[in-house]
């Protein structure tokens, strides 16, 4: 993940797309990811957390062409995505 912001989070989506779309091996690491209800400088807000982020990821392999291979949960630990 390249930061805890909007265009870091889609520039690594896109990133991910790209190299699933070609059947590549994908991992992200997502420790620099707010935790749910933290505040946002930026906006005066607050965080929705992990696991929004993660079904937007997941979404996204599965409609990405996975060049025939099976396609994976991008987050098997949390129940809650799946």
């Amino acid at each position: 993940m390249k930061d805890d912001s909007i265009e870091g989070i889609y520039d690594t989506l896109k990133q991910c797309a790209l190299i699933s779309k070609s059947a590549g091996g994908i991992g992200v690491a997502v420790s620099c990811i707010r935790a749910t209800g933290s505040y946002i400088a930026g906006t005066n807000g607050n965080s929705n957390g992990l696991v929004p982020m993660l079904r937007v990821y997941n979404n996204t392999a599965r409609y990405v062409d996975q060049g025939g291979n099976k396609v994976r949960c991008f987050a098997y630990d949390f129940q809650e995505v799946v």
